[in-house]
């Protein structure tokens, strides 16, 4: 059925899951912000001329 609990749970998008959780958003964050750095950690110290 349309109207039944378990069946709208799992129709919300994962999109909106993230937006509604404030844990989940922090994570989210937390995670864009630690890859970020390390990747422009990676691409400064690759940039850098050898001897």
């Amino acid at each position: 059925m349309a109207t039944d609990p378990d069946s709208t749970a799992k129709d919300v998008p994962w999109p909106q899951r993230l937006l509604d959780s404030i844990w989940l958003l922090a994570l989210a964050a937390i995670v864009y912000w630690v890859l970020s750095y390390i990747v422009w950690g990676l691409i400064d110290i690759f940039s850098v001329p050898m001897g």
